[in-house]
């Protein structure tokens, strides 16, 4: 796999605040033993990390929505109504105004990683800890000098392009999404 592979980008971890515990994220405390595997192997030539405070930061606001909604298709409709689903329980649940996306963050990125800044540091997974399981220890200030294994998505220069972004790939895909045909076999 390593001779076929320029690179693993995967959202996950935080540098801060997790979001299933207080020192989590999800994907991370899920598995810890996994993403330990894959940030200490040799076989991985680079990896990329898309954390959660850069998914915090492309929010997807009323006018996201109102885009979407824009199509009328049936597609559109079902992801409208996962979007809002989403934006409910992150308002319940975190504060936050708007839900932000976090797997398209890392699809973005390898779509266009000149709209992402970001720096290489070491990062460990904490597996053993009782408060702390699951925790991405990211090294920004690279204090413990460790080889640093990874580059860390910090930045998003341009919410706005990424967001068109998004929703052109949406108007593409509901261009070709069989829940929009009205034919009946």
């Amino acid at each position: 796999i390593k001779n076929s592979l320029s690179e693993i980008v995967l959202m996950g971890g935080c540098i801060g605040i997790g979001n299933k515990t207080p020192s989590a994220e999800f994907n991370f405390l899920s598995d810890p033993d996994a993403a330990h595997i894959v940030f200490t192997s040799p076989h991985v030539p680079r990896l990329v990390m898309v954390p959660l405070e850069l998914t915090h930061t492309v929010c997807a606001t009323p006018n996201v929505s109102e885009r979407l909604r824009s199509l009328a298709s049936s597609f559109s409709s079902i992801l409208d109504h996962l979007l809002h689903f989403f934006a409910a329980t992150y308002k319940q649940i975190y504060h936050f105004d708007s839900p932000p996306l976090h797997d398209p963050c890392a699809v973005a990125y390898v779509a266009d990683k000149d709209l992402f800044e970001g720096q290489m540091m070491h990062v460990d997974i904490e597996r053993t800890s009782e408060f702390c399981r699951g925790r991405s220890v990211c090294d920004v200030f690279d204090k413990h000098r460790k080889e640093k294994n990874c580059f860390v998505v910090m930045k998003i220069k341009e919410v706005e392009q990424f967001w068109n972004m998004m929703l052109d790939a949406i108007e593409l895909a509901d261009k070709k999404s069989p829940v929009n045909s009205t034919k009946s076999n």
